[in-house]
């Protein structure tokens, strides 16, 4: 364990990258996050209500499971590729740049098309490219940035999710209605957002794996990845019950509440919750690196989570809605800085980073919330729904104290 930790020690990077640096990392994962975000959120969801409406839960369910799949396989592999490979343009770099291309070109035409399986086949191939992103993204707060900065960097990562959100459902239900066109104009905004970082931002070389001394090669089994596993988790339970909440939360504006207009009603909700989100990650990464206690933040988000799904359970009113997205933008704000923190500070192996991040970002995309979304609604109702969400995300903040190495 000493030898892998001095290891760690003498590859962890101590150069503070600059402000440019993580003005240009935060709009690369800008892009990343309008390609993920819009479809779970509004955009699969509005599609399978016209290409199937009678059908509209399961056929939405199962894309958003089948894009979940199709990630949650190919991230470790990429992820060892990545590690694997060094081209002169920068490892992290070429493969980011190509998995956007891989993401952005199908998604810009799927709204045209009306074919369920069509549909199916150009979503598997646009997670195969967030896939991609995701590892050579992630892997780049390992690579470059110093612990003392991984708070912020993590912040600049989460912190885009909420305004690609944002804006992304203001363009998608307000400015640009029409189905084929809304596809469109995130595609191409999704594909220009990383290029000055990309192709301005100049990557240090690092040493292939075969270059690096055998003896901290760690298998996956060994004891180091305790805590690493603990820590993936805390991460799967609390993502997985953030989403069972939110995923369905059209449905239950119009179905519960029986708002006319839920698409409005929908936007409104989700402004309040990205304007806790994005302050609350920004100031969650400031804080977690001046105090490094990041294990009690991660259980105060999911708490704050928890409460918040716990309030639409109990209390199905536009007032408790209202109430609930404050409390889950600023619970999951934190998340969003904190985990990926976090997260970093566990990697017990230095040689396989983008695969280790491949594995956990992965093990975040199992279809828990579709799965549970359509088996609770099969048999009971949203305040049951809920009430599964606040569980699942309670015990993800409890777990998060059996982390042992970092506080």
């Amino acid at each position: 364990m000493s030898i892998v930790a001095d290891a760690e020690q003498d590859t962890t990077p101590q150069h503070p990258v600059s402000v440019a640096w993580l003005f240009g990392f935060a709009l690369a994962w800008f892009g990343f996050w309008l390609v993920v975000m819009l479809p779970g959120q509004f955009m699969v969801v509005k599609l399978s209500s016209v290409i199937a409406p009678l059908e509209k839960v399961a056929v939405g369910s199962f894309l958003i499971a089948e894009m979940a799949v199709v990630i949650l396989v190919a991230v470790p592999l990429i992820g060892t590729l990545c590690d694997r490979t060094n081209p002169r343009f920068g490892r992290r770099r070429t493969w980011a740049l190509g998995g956007f291309v891989v993401a952005t070109v199908p998604f810009a035409v799927i709204g045209t098309q009306t074919s369920f399986p069509v549909v199916a086949v150009l979503l598997g191939v646009v997670a195969l490219g967030e896939a991609t992103v995701l590892v050579s993204l992630s892997a780049m707060i390992a690579d470059q940035v110093p612990q003392r900065q991984r708070g912020r960097a993590s912040a600049a990562a989460g912190v885009p999710q909420v305004i690609a959100l944002a804006a992304g459902m203001v363009l998608v239900t307000m400015l640009v209605t029409d189905i084929a066109q809304s596809w469109l104009l995130i595609g191409v905004l999704a594909l220009a957002a990383p290029l000055p970082f990309l192709l301005l931002m100049k990557e240090p070389q690092l040493p292939l794996v075969e270059d690096r001394p055998a003896v901290i090669r760690i298998p996956l089994t060994s004891g180091a990845y305790r805590d690493y596993y603990w820590g993936m988790l805390s991460r799967v339970l609390v993502n997985a019950g953030n989403l069972v909440g939110t995923t369905y939360l059209l449905f239950f504006l119009s179905d519960v509440l029986l708002i006319e207009d839920a698409d409005g009603a929908l936007t409104i909700l989700i402004l309040i919750y990205l304007a806790g989100c994005g302050i609350a990650s920004w100031l969650g990464g400031v804080l977690s690196d001046k105090t490094r206690n990041r294990r009690v933040l991660v259980a105060v988000s999911a708490g704050l989570q928890a409460a918040s799904a716990l309030l639409l359970a109990f209390s199905p009113t536009w007032t408790s809605a209202i109430i609930a997205a404050v409390l889950l933008g600023i619970g999951y704000g934190i998340f969003l800085s904190v985990d990926q923190a976090l997260m970093t500070d566990l990697l017990p192996n230095p040689t396989t980073r983008a695969r280790d991040l491949g594995i956990l970002n992965s093990a975040q995309h199992l279809p828990i919330a579709p799965l549970l979304g359509w088996l609770v609604l099969s048999f009971a109702g949203y305040s049951e729904l809920y009430a599964v969400a606040a569980v699942i995300m309670a015990i993800g903040g409890v777990v998060v104290f059996r982390i042992r190495s970092v506080r």
